[in-house]
């Protein structure tokens, strides 16, 4: 049925982005597995999309040749379709920053971003080192939050902890507050995309609690990290892909993942948005070429009395933040 419901909002969707996240494995030989699954499915939907949404986590493992084959391969596959990519760094996009960090190598390689930043039409930080970046798109205004890291190394912020050089971290509460000040200014709609949930998601980041609370411009945030079905991280919010923002009524979505071992099997989301600028998101699993359920987000949030006062309220314990065993 899914299927079928698909088909009919297609005639509707004046614009058609695809969206997914952490292709991430050590095993460059099953993720081109993975990647070959969902690329012949999507083009099974005839290549529905115009621009490419991917939310980080594009490799893992500190082996610089398994790197260089998963940015090769991925860039091999998403540039075959022609169209836009906006690209946000996940925590595994550094594990050979991390690397160089622990064992006193000055030199470093981030591949992925790096083919990214060097690919005609692709989008993504233009520093390592940016919270963030912004894409204007139909109507509405795309922001995108990237972990980050320091140009020398020397510090690297990502998800739900610092990996290292926290005490070298450069951005203040004051840093966050202006892009969230400049979110509100922007007159659009604005959709936010970043490898961790805001606050009230799975595996949330505490970093996007500096941004709290969001301007009521945001109607909606789209994440990965959290891997569908991965009890062992996501424990009992394995099956959870729908959210709302802590305190606000904005909705957010999990994506996660395009790949089969952590998740049951290669997922993305594809998002329409309509004549109306009303929003459909279509969760499909690429293994069964099926559309697994879909979901349509409120096309206004509302402003709660006292909301505001509330989270000025609540103390957040994200600089005590204590990271679960067993998480990655």
């Amino acid at each position: 049925m899914i299927n079928e419901f698909y088909e009919v909002c297609k005639e509707r969707a004046v614009h058609t982005v695809w969206i997914f996240s952490d292709l991430q494995q050590g095993q460059p030989e099953n993720a081109r597995k993975c990647l070959d699954i969902c690329m012949e499915d999507y083009e099974r939907l005839g290549k529905p999309a115009e621009l490419i949404c991917y939310l980080g986590d594009s490799v893992e493992s500190a082996s610089l040749s398994h790197l260089h084959q998963m940015a090769e391969m991925q860039e091999n596959a998403f540039g075959s379709l022609g169209i836009p990519l906006c690209y946000t760094l996940g925590n595994h996009d550094f594990d050979y920053a991390e690397y160089c960090f622990r064992n006193g190598i000055k030199e470093t390689e981030i591949p992925f971003y790096d083919t990214v930043r060097k690919h005609p039409g692709w989008h993504t930080t233009e520093n390592v080192s940016d919270i963030c970046f912004s894409l204007p798109f139909g109507n509405d205004m795309f922001w995108f939050f990237s972990d980050h890291a320091a140009e020398d190394n020397s510090w690297c912020a990502t998800h739900s902890y610092f990996r290292y050089g926290r005490e070298n971290y450069p951005y203040t509460e004051e840093d966050y507050q202006k892009i969230r000040e400049e979110i509100a200014a922007s007159g659009k709609r604005v959709l936010t995309f970043g490898h961790c949930a805001m606050p009230g998601g799975n595996r949330d980041s505490y970093l996007m609690h500096r941004l709290m609370p969001l301007p009521l411009n945001v109607r909606m945030h789209i994440y990965g990290h959290s891997h569908i079905s991965d009890y062992m991280c996501a424990h009992e919010r394995a099956f959870s892909q729908i959210q709302w923002v802590d305190f606000q009524d904005i909705p957010q979505i999990d994506v996660a993942s395009f790949e089969n071992i952590r998740g049951t099997f290669c997922r993305s989301v594809l998002m329409q948005i309509y004549e109306d600028d009303s929003l459909g998101f279509f969760f499909r699993n690429h293994d069964a070429h099926s559309f697994i359920s879909a979901y349509f987000p409120p096309r206004e949030t509302t402003e709660l009395p006292g909301a505001y006062e509330k989270w000025a309220d609540f103390d957040y314990p994200w600089q005590n933040h204590v990271y679960r065993k067993g998480e990655a």
